[in-house]
């Protein structure tokens, strides 16, 4: 599956010397005391901009898969300036609530002629409420494996749970999370996690971590899906 030309690249950094990509580890020295007098910030920006296409298996007997919308994503941290890029899907889907249709076509002596099948699958977005932009503060609310890095973002009641590693069985079935934002580098999240860890190795302090999310033009409240399951429509609230 093809990555847009975007101008971007997920393997390249400004910092020639990161020990992530290849490079010898050296940068010009930074002091101690920089580090000790001031708690760094790791950003990660959830955009509105839409790049490609990520697909699932779903082990459903009605669809094998689906292919959902991904959007752009950006880390960056306060002390390295270093920018990486990522793709996000930023809708959960409610695979209980699947529905067929069945359209078009004719039948010949009973049997269906030409009949298009449309998966219409209800889904749930987690949008900032009153702003363009909402940050949430996810220090805390880390959980790191081998494989898997997720972070949980709060409000009030409500929860979303970003998610980078090898994809969790739970991602298409009912979980205690209402919301997934799925991270995808190519790399089954590897990427993503080594990134994260060799921010948090530079800094050296315990870093504060945001994540800011920015709200689509539109909330979506379906999608349409062919066999494939690749969207064909998208039904908006």
């Amino acid at each position: 599956m093809p990555i847009p030309q975007l101008g971007l690249s997920l393997s390249i950094t400004d910092n020639p010397g990161s020990p992530l990509y290849a490079g010898n580890g050296e940068r010009e020295k930074m002091s101690d005391f920089d580090s000790a007098m001031h708690q760094h910030t790791i950003t990660i920006i959830i955009s509105d901009e839409k790049v490609n296409e990520i697909e699932f298996n779903t082990s459903n007997k009605d669809i094998n898969k689906i292919r959902l919308p991904a959007y752009k994503m950006i880390v960056t941290d306060d002390k390295t300036e270093e920018r990486s890029y990522y793709e996000v899907t930023r809708d959960s889907i409610l695979f209980d609530e699947l529905k067929i249709n069945k359209t078009g076509g004719f039948s010949f002596l009973g049997i269906p002629i030409f009949k298009k099948t449309v998966y219409k699958l209800p889904l749930i977005a987690f949008e900032p409420l009153n702003s363009v932009k909402e940050i949430f503060e996810v220090s805390k609310f880390r959980t790191k494996k081998d494989n898997y890095l997720s972070y949980t973002l709060n409000r009030n009641s409500e929860k979303a749970l970003l998610v980078a590693g090898i994809m969790p069985e739970t991602f298409i079935k009912p979980t205690n999370y209402e919301h997934f934002f799925y991270i995808e580098d190519h790399n089954q999240g590897q990427k993503f996690i080594g990134d994260i860890s060799y921010r948090e190795k530079f800094i050296k302090t315990i870093p504060k971590v945001e994540i800011h999310l920015i709200k689509r033009e539109r909330n979506i409240k379906e999608y349409e899906l062919d066999k494939s399951g690749k969207v064909s429509k998208i039904i908006y609230l």
